[in-house]
C-alpha cells in the first residue's frame, strides 16, 4: 500500500527515531537509558532493569494499519509527551503501542503474499519484520518503564519483574531457538507474551499516586492488551485458523478504540478531543478495512497449506500446527540460527511437496483457480 505525503500517515521516519521521543530534560534524568540497555543508579527503584536486544530496524511495516500508526506517532505522541511528570513514559508507550501493530501489517503482509505467490519462500523472508516490530515495540516500552522509574522518590511496583520478562520476550523473538517438539518454541513465545500482558496491566493498575495519570495508566494497559491479542494472533497462524486470525486481529483494533473512547473528558486526560477522535475513528475503520480484505485471503490460505501439511513428519510425527509453528517462529527470528534455518528449510520443501500435493495446486484448488499463476 503506497503511503501518500500527508504526515499523519507516514511512520516511518517517526518508528525509527522512537529514542527522540521526550522533551530534552525528561532525556537527560534518565541520560544511562537505551533502546537495548539497562537503567543506572540514578532511578529510584533498587533494581537494574535488565537489557533487551537491539533490533535490525524499526521501519515501518507497509499495511493496512499505516493510517492509525502515523496519527498515534504524529498526533497522539506530541499530546502525551507534554503531560505533566509522565510526558516521557507516556510518549515511549505510544510508540510501543503502534510499533506493535506493524506485527499484525508483517503477519497479513506475508499471508497475502503466500496467497498470492504460492511461494512458502516468499512468505518466510517477510517474517523478520514481524521479529523486528516485537523487538522496536519493546524497546519503546522499556524506555517507558525505565523513565517512570526515574520519576524521583517512585517506585513502581512490578516494574522490574514486567522489564524482565520483556527482556525474555525480545531475546526469544531475536535467538530463533527451534526445538525437537515441533511447535513447542512459538507455544514458548506465545506463554511470555501472555505472561507479559498479565504484569505489564498489574503495573498500570498498581501506579504510585505521583505518576497515575488517566493517559499513562490506558497507554500501558493497551500496550498490555496489545500484547495478550498477539499471543492470540500468533497462536492463530501457528494453528493455521483463519477465522479465529480475522476475529482476533479485529478484536485488538475494535477494543483498542473502545478503551481509548471510554477515557474521561479530555480536559480531564490532557489529550484534546481533537486528536484523542481521529485515533479512535482510525482504528474503528482499520478494523472494517482489514475485516472486509485480509479475512478473505487468511482463512482460504491457512486452510490450503493445513492441507499440504496434514499428516505429514519432520523429523517426528507432527501435525500442520506444529510443522507451521515452526516455519512461523523460525521466520520472524530477527538473528536466526543454525537450528531455526534449518527448520524453515525442512518445513519449506515440505509445502512445495510433490506435483499432486503441491501447496500451488491447493491454493488453486482453494481459491477456485483465480490466484495468479
Amino acid at each position: 500500500m503506497p503511503k501518500n505525503n500527508n504526515a499523519a500517515t507516514q511512520p516511518v521516519a517517526a518508528l525509527r527515531l522512537a529514542k527522540q521521543l521526550t522533551t530534552a530534560a525528561v532525556v537527560a534524568s534518565a541520560a544511562a537509558l537505551s533502546a537495548c540497555g539497562g537503567v543506572g543508579d540514578a532511578l529510584s527503584n533498587p533494581a537494574t532493569l535488565p537489557s533487551l536486544v537491539t533490533a535490525k530496524s524499526c521501519d515501518n511495516v507497509v499495511g493496512s494499519l499505516d493510517t492509525v500508526q502515523g496519527l498515534l506517532i504524529n498526533q497522539l505522541r506530541d499530546s502525551a509527551a507534554r503531560l505533566p511528570t509522565v510526558g516521557g513514559a507516556a510518549a515511549s508507550a505510544t510508540t510501543a503501542l503502534a510499533s506493535t501493530l506493524d506485527t499484525v501489517d508483517g503477519l497479513t503482509n506475508a499471508l497475502t503474499t503466500l496467497a498470492r505467490t504460492q511461494s512458502p519462500p516468499q512468505f518466510t523472508a517477510q517474517l523478520p519484520a514481524v521479529g523486528d516490530s516485537v523487538l522496536c515495540a519493546g524497546s519503546s516500552l522499556s524506555e517507558s518503564l525505565a523513565l517512570l522509574a526515574a520519576t524521583p522518590n517512585v517506585n513502581i511496583p512490578g516494574l522490574v519483574t514486567v522489564q524482565g520478562t520483556l527482556a525474555a520476550v525480545s531475546q526469544r523473538v531475536a535467538g530463533g531457538l527451534v526445538g525437537t517438539t515441533p511447535g513447542a518454541d512459538l507455544s514458548a513465545l506465545t506463554a511470555q507474551l501472555v505472561t507479559l500482558s498479565n504484569q505489564l496491566a498489574d503495573v498500570a493498575d498498581n501506579l504510585p499516586a505521583q505518576v497515575n495519570q488517566p493517559f499513562l495508566k490506558e497507554i500501558l494497559e493497551l500496550n498490555a492488551m496489545s500484547y495478550r491479542s498477539l499471543a492470540l494472533i500468533l497462536t492463530d497462524v501457528g494453528a493455521l485458523d483463519g477465522d479465529r486470525l480475522s476475529a482476533n486481529i479485529t478484536a485488538l483494533l475494535v477494543g483498542t478504540a473502545d478503551s481509548l473512547a471510554a477515557l474521561p473528558l479530555p480536559a480531564q486526560l490532557g489529550v484534546p478531543s481533537n486528536v484523542l477522535t481521529p485515533v479512535i475513528e482510525q482504528f474503528r475503520n482499520a478494523s472494517v478495512a482489514l475485516d472486509n480484505s485480509a479475512s478473505a485471503v487468511l482463512q482460504p490460505t491457512l486452510q490450503a497449506v493445513s492441507a499440504v501439511l496434514g499428516g505429514t513428519s519432520i523429523t517426528a510425527p507432527a501435525t500442520a500446527l506444529g510443522s507451521f509453528s515452526d516455519l512461523l517462529q523460525g521466520g520472524i527470528a530477527s538473528n536466526g540460527s543454525t537450528q531455526s534455518d534449518a527448520r524453515v528449510g525442512e518445513v519449506t520443501q515440505l509445502l512445495n511437496g510433490t506435483p499432486a500435493r503441491s501447496l500451488l495446486t491447493v491454493l488453486r484448488q482453494t481459491f477456485g483457480g483465480l490466484l495468479p499463476g
